[in-house]
């Protein structure tokens, strides 16, 4: 039995089992085949180009057992043929659940895990092909979640919660050179918890917390510990415009081959959402924090972020929509998973415009196009590249 053979068995009988047990049960099906091309398929500075079809499957469906248990199930698996790469065939898993509990009148449970099998994204390889290369490189990867809400009074509560994250990669050597031995795999432990008082009923919310995050990259690469206290605010400005604030200053170990350094950053969150009419919507994200490294060279990164998406309905039939996402990265040579790296920083732009016509009740045509360039620094150990994708699709929604 094969690895995708076996993601897709679990996939189906976890669902299929927790649906009978239902008593209440939502569920929704989508299938979506396109249809496209790239000018490069691995996103390297040396491009390759492929025409390529896929089939992204989205299965949804919420699940109520009693008046205090409910759960929320969603499986995606993708197919993808890609005419000019090696291999050629590959399968992807993206495997949701969540379960939420009401203990009782004042105390609610949520447990969550996501499962994915997925292909790297951001990693670089090295210039001239020295170092990890930057081919075919898939991983296992599986967030447990757990969290518990604890209400006060009727403006105030807490929350803690936990999680553990770890990636597997396929190729084990993966990101193995140097004095970097054990690659790329890694495991990672969180914690949190906050206060949170309602300042305006369902207007303005403020919250006072602290997140833990422990990382360990497998061999002697090393890894991070990072804290960051913060306080927040969730805002609904009008009933068009809602807004959140997460502000706060981590601090940070970081080992990497033996040698410890320690570090600080600010932390910021928000993010906006509005919707000027029924037809149009835009949501707006920022944050900077530190971040697990995208790549083999470092074991951490600050990260800037910047996201834009825009969508709008033409007429009942015809849709727009469109998404702009900045990453800029500053790796500090203390990051380094050896010795000698330079500091080094990078920007990756994301642009992304897609048309959609709905045929009748079910049936709807897309039309995308994708962008994406990286720009480094000079004497940076990984490489500059950009690509363009489009692709025409059908999906069906049921």
């Amino acid at each position: 039995m094969t690895k995708s053979t076996l993601h897709v068995l679990v996939a189906l009988s976890m669902i299929t089992g927790a649906t009978f047990a239902a008593k209440e049960r939502v569920v929704r099906f989508q299938n979506h085949v396109r249809v496209g091309y790239t000018d490069n398929i691995y996103k390297t500075a040396d491009k390759t180009s492929s025409a390529f079809i896929t089939d992204i499957i989205n299965l949804s469906a919420k699940m109520t057992y009693s008046s205090r248990t409910d759960a929320l199930f969603y499986w995606q698996p993708e197919f993808l043929y890609r005419f000019d790469a090696d291999p050629k065939f590959i399968t992807y898993q993206d495997l949701y659940a969540r379960l939420n509990h009401a203990v009782s009148q004042r105390t609610f449970l949520t447990l969550s895990d996501r499962f994915r099998y997925q292909q790297k994204e951001g990693q670089t390889g090295a210039p001239g092909g020295g170092g990890p290369n930057n081919f075919n490189q898939n991983y296992i990867e599986n967030e447990l979640l757990g969290a518990v809400d604890y209400t006060l009074n009727d403006v105030s509560g807490l929350k803690v919660g936990a999680g553990y994250e770890f990636r597997v990669w396929d190729d084990a050597t993966y990101g193995e050179w140097q004095n970097n031995t054990g690659g790329n795999n890694y495991n990672l432990i969180s914690a949190d918890g906050s206060y949170y008082r309602q300042m305006k009923p369902n207007k303005t919310q403020i919250m006072g917390g602290i997140n833990y995050a422990d990382l360990g990259y497998e061999g002697e690469r090393g890894g991070y510990t990072a804290i960051t206290p913060m306080v927040g605010v969730d805002q609904n400005f009008t009933p068009n415009v809602t807004g959140f604030g997460r502000f706060g200053y981590t601090f940070t170990s970081v080992d990497n081959v033996g040698v410890s350094s320690d570090s600080s950053a600010p932390y910021l969150q928000a993010g906006l959402e509005v919707s000027p009419s029924a037809r149009t919507s835009v949501t707006t994200s920022l944050g900077y924090s530190l971040y697990r490294s995208e790549n083999s060279f470092y074991n951490a990164q600050d990260q800037f972020s910047l996201g834009l998406g825009v969508r709008h309905d033409i007429t009942a039939k015809i849709g727009l929509s469109g998404t702009f996402n900045y990453i800029y990265s500053s790796y500090m040579s203390d990051y380094s998973t050896y010795g000698g790296l330079p500091d080094a920083k990078d920007s990756l732009v994301t642009l992304g415009l897609r048309a959609s016509y709905q045929v009748n009740r079910n049936n709807f045509v897309d039309l995308g196009y994708l962008f994406q360039t990286r720009v480094v620094s000079s004497g940076a150990p990984f490489s500059e590249w950009d690509s363009n994708r489009i692709d025409c699709a059908w999906r069906l929604r049921l």
